[in-house]
């Protein structure tokens, strides 16, 4: 059931996009945390080279089906093999190369976003930490507290020239 929301989702924010705009482009980004690592794993000792697990790998595939016709053009992760993994799906799907950012850059990114990706649909795949940042950073001003253990947070930022951004949160 929740898969089929997030289709919708997707649908309806790629519906947006393809309204006239009044003034400027206007970008979604979309913003997942990594899937599963292994769970035979204590969550301290998850390291930049720990792959995903085989539900996590399965929770990577099913968001590259929810989101390969949003239109996504670029894919950001960052160095963690996870992360990188979480993307894979999706990028090789349509055909583009997954960016790699640094996590303790969350400024460098937003500025890239917001620099080279104005009128784009956007992937960014993060982490419980990072996540909060990141949209803390593109304007969101309520507070957001990912769960270590929750690996399914999809959410999708509408940003606005005016005001702070829309976000939708999602779990697929």
């Amino acid at each position: 059931m929740k898969i089929k929301y997030i289709g919708i989702l997707a649908v309806l924010a790629a519906g947006m996009l393809t309204c006239p705009l009044s003034v400027g482009a206007q970008e979604v980004i979309f913003i997942v945390r990594h899937s599963d690592p292994p769970a035979v794993l204590n969550l301290d000792e998850i390291k930049d080279e720990t792959p995903l697990s085989e539900s996590g790998q399965q929770r990577a595939r099913r968001l590259a089906e929810q989101l390969k016709d949003a239109g996504i053009t670029a894919i950001y992760a960052t160095q963690a093999r996870r992360t990188v993994e979480t993307a894979q799906p999706l990028a090789k799907a349509i055909g583009i190369e997954i960016r790699i950012h640094s996590y303790e850059d969350t400024n460098g990114l937003v500025h890239r976003l917001r620099s080279e990706h104005a009128g784009d649909r956007v992937l960014v795949v993060g982490h419980w930490s990072t996540i909060p940042e990141i949209l803390k950073a593109l304007g969101y001003r309520q507070e957001v507290q990912i769960e270590r253990s929750a690996y399914d947070n999809l959410f999708v930022v509408i940003p606005n020239e005016a005001a702070a951004p829309t976000v939708l949160h999602f779990h697929y």
